[in-house]
């Protein structure tokens, strides 16, 4: 039957097209609005925009000024500490003239060991009364050499040695901006007297503190181009100690008497936010400003209100471009908004197309699970026939062949059944070659003219934890994508396996597989290859290159989740016209030494099964061919077979007299009742009946049911006449008398 046309969804008359174009004039309305919300946007922008670039600008120069606040306190206090420790502990004999040689020694470590807590000190100075310097250690940044070697040099002129000549009640002082006399740098020197212990005048300790570090602090502050960091004096009008960055002409300078920081600061606020144009060089700044608690300093941390507005500038440009860019989205919205309705109709037709193929697969499967029945009897009955013309007989060449077709015929219905369903996994350790072999003899016949197909074995067998049915699937649906690639022209197919162990690096850089013990399978045509765009969606569901109604696009993905529930890893190698190789890498398994499995075509030649010792048999099947070909079977090896066709007649007939049977076998699929409703029903009249359930198609949900219902064995149908007898044996054991 032809297919009807599918009508595309943007026809004429098509109703969804006249609903899309209904819906154009809200959302027309939509943008409209939206474009208005935008413009008011915009202007709220502008308008809080600049309040908040002042205010953060404010708030982050009061911070910064916080922090070094906090160092700078830190730092007073400490060397404060280590001053007064010094001005007391250090003995008045050490002051005398030439008592170096006696002291140095103890009293320069003790400087060092204090000198080292400081990173912001250049030296620590032990001063005598006339001024002389008797005793000192350089900091890092001020290297030299200790009190002994050190050149003379004398501070009675400082003003902080003067004061303490003069001023018997003075203590912590803090100098004007110096020029060391041994670094050659600017600094503030603190200090503090040493006196006897009746209050007089004996000498100075005192440390200059290095500028050039706090220079460094300041450099560290994000204050923009034209922004500024200073710290001034309380006590000397304002006068400037230093300055980032730096007008040296203002050092020692005080601050104009009516400069708005200085007001503040003469105030006594211990903070104040100010907006000012400075005196030094004309900028206008937003400006925080701290005291330093304790102490004759205050630090300013000024931005310029032209770098915080130009920030604002930015927003203002940021804002109007959002409001184009919100017009932009807006038509990107429509745009999307109809691409989602052709993306969505897409995924509707791909689930049409899954659904017909999930329905193909399940009349598929439904005609397997029938064909099986007629497969089992021909194999038994083939199987049986054999028996009964006995070795020699000219018919025998003929039923060998009616016997491997009918195991041929099993092995495909297998297949067709994992399409149609979920097959559990059966992972077996074993080699791989057999399967490729078997694989490849299935696919020779419908190889392309020109086209041929080579497998080379491996020098040693190579063995890895698969299932079987699941791995020739993999194998075949890369084969046959190979095929497809080959279509027009003449060349070769490789298929090959080979162990991949930790040593062999080169081949794992060269196929891209990751380190690890792998078997490696690959599968190499010389067809027409694939750019990188291709490659980067073969493993997407539904995607294809085939022509139109010649693939489904699940080929690759069903192999992809194959071997990912294998622990396994794929990679891809292709380019155009160089032929595509993909590699699949399984993990491992050990190599085993136990003789070779014999081929699953092989005829099926039922072995010689344990006796049946008259032990009665009810076997339950609706197939009359295949219930016949058992009870022939069965009485063959020794048990005695009653055959019913139904559930419900099973059922009765072991109601009458449930001792009467020592097992009983039941077909699954039946109409009326299945056979778990049979097992189920068979516990009521007898608990410990042995039941076997036998299936053409066993699913991991058949197996759990069957489990949780006490079942002692599921056979595969097909396989009746090979298995029967000896799961028979299994489940009853061996008989109480044996004749032979």
């Amino acid at each position: 039957m032809a297919e009807t046309p599918t009508t595309p969804a943007c026809s004429h008359g098509d109703p969804r097209a006249g609903a899309a174009q209904s819906g154009g004039r809200p959302l027309v309305a939509s943008l409209s609005v939206a474009a208005l919300a935008a413009t008011l946007l915009i202007a709220y922008l502008l308008w809080t925009a600049r309040q908040d670039a002042i205010s953060t600008a404010q708030t982050t120069a009061l911070n910064y000024a916080r922090t070094l606040e906090v160092r700078l306190d830190s730092t007073f206090r400490r060397a404060d500490a280590v001053l007064q420790a010094l001005a007391k502990t250090t003995p008045l004999a050490a002051l005398a003239p030439g008592a170096e040689q006696q002291h140095a020694a103890q009293i320069d470590a003790e400087l060092g060991a204090m000198l080292r807590q400081f990173e912001e000190l250049l030296a620590l100075r032990i001063v005598d009364a006339r001024g002389e310097q008797r005793y000192v250690v350089q900091g890092a940044g001020a290297p030299g050499p200790g009190s002994l070697g050190a050149s003379p040099v004398n501070y009675a002129d400082r003003s902080f040695f003067q004061r303490y000549q003069g001023d018997a009640g003075a203590g912590l002082a803090f100098s004007e901006v110096l020029t060391g006399r041994v670094t050659g740098r600017q600094t503030t020197v603190i200090s503090r007297p040493v006196r006897d212990t009746e209050g007089r005048f004996a000498g100075v300790v005192l440390a200059p503190l290095d500028l050039g570090f706090f220079e460094q602090q300041f450099r560290k502050l994000d204050i923009g181009a034209n922004g500024a960091v200073f710290l001034r004096r309380v006590d000397q009008q304002g006068r400037l100690v230093l300055r980032w960055p730096r007008i040296e002409a203002e050092v020692n300078r005080p601050m104009p008497a009516d400069q708005v920081i200085w007001l503040a600061v003469a105030a006594g606020r211990q903070e104040s936010i100010n907006e000012y144009v400075a005196f030094t060089d004309g900028v206008r700044r937003l400006s925080g400003t701290v005291l330093v608690k304790g102490y004759p300093f205050f630090l300013t941390v000024a931005l310029s209100q032209d770098d915080v507005l130009a920030s604002w500038h930015r927003v203002t440009a940021v804002t109007a471009l959002a409001w184009l860019a919100l017009l932009l989205a807006m038509g990107v919205l429509v745009w999307r908004l109809r691409a989602s309705d052709r993306e969505r109709l897409s995924l509707e037709k791909q689930l049409q197309e899954a659904q017909r193929i999930e329905s193909l697969g399940t009349l598929a499967g439904g005609i397997a699970h029938d064909f099986n029945n007629i497969l089992a009897a021909i194999i038994g009955n083939v199987a049986l026939a054999r028996q009964d013309l006995g070795p020699g007989h000219p018919a025998l060449s003929s039923l060998e062949q009616v016997a491997r077709a009918g195991a041929r015929g099993r092995e495909l219905v297998q297949q067709i059944l994992a399409i149609g369903r979920r097959q559990p996994q059966a992972l077996v350790n074993q080699a791989l070659q057999p399967l490729i072999d078997e694989t490849l003899a299935l696919l020779l016949p419908t190889l392309p003219p020109g086209v041929q197909m080579t497998s080379t074995p491996p020098a040693e067998p190579v063995f890895a934890s698969v299932d079987a049915t699941q791995f020739q699937q993999v194998l075949m649906n890369l084969c046959t994508n190979a095929c497809h690639a080959m279509r027009g022209r003449s060349g070769s197919i490789e298929v090959g396996v080979g162990s991949l162990r930790q040593a062999e690096r080169a081949t794992r850089l060269a196929t891209g597989l990751p380190e690890g013990e792998w078997a490696h399978l690959w599968v190499r045509d010389e067809g027409s290859g694939m750019d990188a765009a291709t490659r980067a969606r073969i493993f997407e569901p539904f995607f294809t290159t085939k022509p139109s109604g010649e693939g489904t696009g699940l080929g690759l993905p069903v192999v992809q989740g194959i071997v990912a529930a294998h622990r396994g890893e794929m990679r891809v190698d292709s380019e155009p016209g160089r032929g595509t190789t993909v590699h699949v890498a399984l993990p491992l398994g050990e190599a085993r030494s136990d003789p070779a499995t014999p081929p699953r075509h092989a005829p099926a030649t039922p072995a010689v099964a344990p006796s049946g010792g008259g032990r009665r048999v009810l076997y339950v099947d609706d197939d009359e061919v295949v219930a016949l070909m058992v009870e022939r079977l069965l009485q063959r090896t020794g048990y005695q077979v009653r055959v019913v066709h139904g559930g419900a007649e099973a059922l009765a007939i072991v109601g009458a007299d449930p001792q009467a049977w020592d097992v009983v076998v039941t077909d699954f699929n039946m109409p009326g009742m299945s056979g778990l409703e049979v097992v189920r029903g068979l516990a009521l009249l007898r608990a410990d009946l042995p039941v076997i359930i036998s299936s053409g198609y066993i699913t991991e949900e058949l197996t759990l049911a069957a489990d949780a219902a006490g079942v002692r064995g599921v056979l595969q149908k097909q396989s009746t006449p090979e298995e029967l007898a000896p799961l028979l044996s299994a489940v009853l054991g061996a008989p109480a008398t044996t004749g032979h």
